[in-house]
């Protein structure tokens, strides 16, 4: 008979098949270096795995942002620094160049400075992965047009060679004077406003008799004359021989005799006739031992600006700044100067700057710059200081008065922003303007096209760095520091000069002066420095946070390798050791089904 072996069979082919499944389970884990395949076989601790998950996608989409924007601060800080190194350059090179002038009309080291617009133009354009970094939140543009535009102009728009040459004009006046009225001892008659001087006839008969000097000459002013302005000041000239006829402001005929001894005389000859040229019949006006100047027009924003005076000229009095506009007198009486006495004129300029100029009396000659001799008495003495009173003013008006020009239309065409647009001259005419103008976009061309805004430049690009960081990295071109740069560039790229133009070196030399000073970012004002420290923290932040976000992702990723992955070593050796028990088990299931009674007797 034969003995039933069925239980401990069933048991240990039990054994065998568990064994089977924990040997099938533990090859899956060495194949794939994973505990388990779902979150629910983490049992417990899925929840915790999960929190961990959801935490290193978020790190990782930081790091993402971070590596992003790292690629794009490097760039900018490259830019950033190379628009410095170009300041500094510019700056530098101005004083190692001499005025040798090429077929252009300027120099080698214009020439270069040329060349350098067109880079810095190209660095403050500069674009990444389709994001243009220095145009606040308008990236999708460049925020510089091309140099060649808003230098030269494009189709009816004017440039800002064009707003060069306008200011220009309009500072220097239509005498070159810089836009002041010069009164010598001669004696002087300016007439009232012409409404129309382009008309100034009528239908009626009207003849009038200048007399300067006991020289008398009769002027026709109706239709058919000299009926305008113009017409008039050119038949005076003539009939005297001399310049003693000017036109001031446009509208004003103003009469001066040739020395300082003749009177000046009107007397109509029909009635009415002197004021259709806005002058007054029937007063004799006499020399005055006196020197005037004054501006132009009060509120002018142009040509010179009397600032102050200042005197030690014995027996003279000087008076103002005073008046609107304002005017300086300077009354000589029979009480001569001394030699070596003088007078200081202190001249305001459209840029910003200062003038001082300084006459010196004296008692002979040779006379040297600046000085003016004394005279015989109170009338030749100050007809002298007129005289180089005039030159002087005349010599200024084309150095430091045309520079600072070049740079006051600089300020007018590149400062600018959304609520307050480029500046240019209201005319023509040019030379007599008294106002500046908004310029419009279909006018002018505006140099920058980027984001415009009031807000800080730097919150106009912002990047998340982890939960409690927010860094703020954004640029425009038309920062202060940035705009600086381009703008008195651009004013050295512009100006040209004329070879035979006696006054071209020291205007050339002004240039440079007032160049170099403002690259040299003075006082309070945005430097290149200062963005690039700004950007410097702001890469600086994210990279210490990248490092935090390191650390909390090589922590989470352990607590999580814990529960999910593996020791392959320790799998390997239970592999071994189920596949001894499996082999063992096997082994004896085998010799259980061959015994029998029989094996036994």
């Amino acid at each position: 008979m034969a003995i039933s072996l069925l239980s401990p069979t069933l048991g240990l082919n039990r054994s065998i098949t568990e064994s089977r499944d924990l040997l099938s389970q533990l090859q899956q884990q060495l194949a794939t270096g994973r505990k388990v395949n779902t979150y629910g076989d983490l049992g417990n601790a899925r929840s915790q795995i999960l929190s961990m998950r959801s935490e290193l996608s978020q790190i990782g989409s930081y790091q993402d942002t971070i590596t992003q924007t790292d690629i794009r601060l490097d760039v900018m800080l490259l830019s950033l620094e190379r628009v410095r190194t170009i300041a500094s350059e510019t700056k530098s090179d101005a004083h190692e160049v001499g005025f040798e002038l090429n077929s252009t009309g300027q120099t080698v080291y214009q020439t270069e400075v040329n060349s350098r617009l067109d880079e810095i133009v190209g660095l403050l354009n500069t674009n990444i992965g389709d994001r243009h970094l220095f145009a606040g939140r308008a990236i999708e543009q460049p925020p510089v047009v091309p140099v060649k535009d808003f230098i030269e102009g494009s189709g009816s728009r004017a440039g800002f060679k064009q707003i060069v040459s306008e200011r220009r004009q309009a500072d220097l006046g239509a005498d070159a004077r810089g836009r002041l009225v010069l009164t010598g001892p001669e004696a002087s008659v300016t007439g009232g406003v012409v409404a129309t001087p382009g008309d100034i006839g009528g239908a009626l008969a009207a003849q009038v008799t200048i007399d300067i000097g006991g020289n008398p000459q009769n002027f026709d002013i109706s239709d058919g004359g000299l009926d305008t302005l113009a017409a008039l000041e050119a038949a005076i000239d003539a009939a005297f021989g001399a310049n003693v006829a000017t036109i001031v402001g446009g509208n004003q005929l103003q009469l001066t005799a040739s020395n300082a001894t003749d009177t000046i005389t009107i007397t109509d000859i029909d009635a009415g006739a002197a004021a259709l040229a806005g002058l007054t019949a029937g007063a004799t006006t006499n020399p005055t031992a006196s020197g005037t100047i004054a501006e132009d027009a009060a509120g002018s924003p142009f040509g010179f600006k009397l600032s102050a005076a200042t005197s030690t000229l014995t027996g003279t009095t000087v008076t103002g700044p005073a008046g609107a506009p304002a005017s300086v007198n300077v009354q000589f009486t029979a009480t001569l100067p001394n030699d070596g006495d003088t007078i200081r004129l202190t001249l305001g300029l459209p840029d910003g700057t200062t003038h001082e100029m300084t006459l010196t009396a004296r008692a002979a000659g040779p006379l040297g710059t600046g000085d003016f001799l004394i005279g015989a008495d109170e009338n030749a003495t100050a007809a002298n200081f007129q005289a180089l009173l005039t030159t002087s003013i005349e010599t200024e008006a084309q150095r430091s008065l045309s520079a600072a020009s070049l740079f006051a239309a600089s300020d007018n065409f590149f400062d600018f922003d959304a609520a307050n647009p480029p500046q240019r001259v209201n005319g023509p005419p040019f030379n007599t303007a008294t106002a500046l103008q908004n310029a419009t976009v279909s006018d002018t061309v505006f140099w920058y096209q980027g984001e415009d805004s009031a807000t800080s430049a730097r919150s106009s690009q912002l990047a998340k760095g982890d939960d409690a960081i927010i860094v703020a990295h954004g640029a425009r071109a038309n920062e202060e520091a940035l705009r600086s740069v381009v703008k008195n560039i651009a004013a050295i790229a512009v100006e040209t000069f004329n070879a035979n133009d006696v006054n071209g070196s020291d205007r050339y030399s002004e240039l440079k002066l007032r160049a170099t000073a403002r690259l040299s970012f003075p006082g309070s004002s945005q430097s290149p420095d200062d963005i690039i420290t700004e950007i410097a923290v702001a890469k600086t932040t994210l990279g210490r946070a990248n490092e935090r976000h390191k650390a909390n992702e090589a922590l989470l990723e352990g607590f999580i390798g814990e529960e999910e992955n593996a020791d392959l070593f320790e799998v390997s050796a239970a592999i071994l050791a189920l596949q001894g028990r499996i082999e063992a088990s096997l082994a004896v299931s085998s010799s259980l089904g061959r015994l029998s009674l029989v094996n036994f007797f």
